[in-house]
C-alpha cells in the first residue's frame, strides 16, 4: 500500500484498475508529460540503486514495479523519494495531471 498511495500521491496512474490489484508486481502508465523518457526516468533510478522495469504490454507505454521480496517500508519509502527527485531532475511537473 505504501507504494500505491505514494504513487498516487504523485500522480502516477496505475495501469490496471484495483480489482486487478496485486502483490507480486504493479503497472503504472507513463506521465503523459512531455519531458518523461522511459530510458533517461530508468537510468537515473538505476544510478540511484533501484531498478524499475519496463512494460510488458503490447501497445501501452507503461512500467513495472516489483514488490516481492525481501522489502520493508523504509525501502518502498526510498524508492518514492527517487522518483519524486528523478520527476524533478526531468523537469516533470508533479503531481503529474
Amino acid at each position: 500500500r505504501i507504494l500505491q498511495e505514494g504513487m498516487k500521491k504523485l500522480g502516477f496512474e496505475e495501469f490496471l484498475g484495483p480489482e486487478h490489484d496485486g502483490y507480486i508486481i504493479t503497472s503504472y502508465k507513463y506521465p503523459k508529460d512531455k519531458n518523461f523518457n522511459f530510458k533517461t526516468f530508468y537510468s537515473k533510478l538505476n544510478e540511484k540503486g533501484l531498478v524499475i522495469y519496463p512494460g510488458k504490454v503490447l501497445n501501452a507505454d507503461c512500467f513495472r514495479i516489483g514488490t516481492i521480496g525481501n522489502l520493508f517500508p523504509e525501502d518502498f519509502h526510498e524508492l518514492l523519494a527517487a522518483i519524486e527527485e528523478v520527476c524533478k531532475e526531468m523537469n516533470i511537473m508533479l503531481p503529474i495531471t
